[in-house]
């Protein structure tokens, strides 16, 4: 019986993706991301396959099974390994020094890096791009919820709470917030943020989730548009530029 066992794969069209991201921190640039697809170590022994006819996969796996356990036993012994001249992985102190002396050093942590080589460098030389799309970055509203009533509304209870669901949604900046705004004769929110109403009680404050309550002074079965203005980035730190995000027309209940 034969030990060639045949992994099904289909190669990619080496064609690529790159996403255009907004600069945080400097107003009108980009960064440019190369969208990934990953093949494992499955997939590259049915491309082999397909070149070298009756190549053994068990014995292929079983190889690259013993090249992994010994790559990590020369990690552990502090040594950099040249990886089949595609290029070296190496060992990188990280964090602060702790001690103020060779004598009290304590490093904080260490990290496995890589450098590639000229040989692999070159390999991404000719690859083509198959389009280019702009990645947004603005929050989004998917639905808002009455939290007195329980439902999914768009006219709320006076002086109860809402709650509003999507993604990118978390509040930060000294300008951002939960915000009211009046609703123009063509239907569409008032840009004028002079005449927002800005939310002052907001309970609930993450990326998927805002939880705020009514403002007192919004006015009775009169449209407005609900707008969330933030330059939260995602992470720690904060991009330069606000990003807004409407809700569809909603009203407050009569009293």
């Amino acid at each position: 019986m034969s030990k060639t066992t045949v992994i099904e794969y289909e190669d990619s069209d080496g064609m690529g993706t790159v996403t255009l991201c907004a600069n945080p921190f400097k107003d009108g640039k980009f960064y440019a991301k190369f969208d990934r697809t990953t093949v494992n170590i499955d997939n590259l022994i049915a491309r082999i396959q397909k070149k070298e006819v009756g190549t053994n996969a068990i014995m292929a796996k079983q190889m690259a099974s013993l090249f992994k356990a010994e790559i990590l036993e020369a990690f552990s012994r502090g040594e950099a390994v040249n990886l089949f001249d595609l290029g070296t992985l190496y060992i990188k102190a990280t964090g602060e020094l702790n001690g103020k002396s060779p004598e009290t050093a304590r490093i904080s942590n260490f990290q496995v890096k890589f450098t590639a080589s000229k040989v692999t460098n070159d390999a991404v030389s000719s690859l083509g791009i198959k389009k280019i799309v702009m990645s947004n970055t603005s929050p989004i509203i998917s639905s808002l919820t009455d939290l007195y009533s329980g439902e999914k509304t768009d006219s709320f209870t006076p002086g109860k709470s809402i709650r509003i669901e999507g993604s990118r949604l978390k509040i930060a900046g000294e300008e951002g917030g939960i915000f009211f705004a009046p609703v123009t004769e063509k239907g569409e929110p008032d840009t004028d943020e002079t005449k927002w109403t800005k939310v002052s009680k907001v309970i609930r404050n993450v990326s998927k989730t805002l939880e705020f309550f009514l403002p007192e002074e919004l006015a009775k079965e009169t449209p407005y548009c609900i707008a969330v203005k933030t330059n939260s980035s995602g992470s720690s730190a904060s991009k330069k530029s606000y990003s807004i995000a409407f809700s569809d027309v909603v009203t407050v209940k009569a009293a």
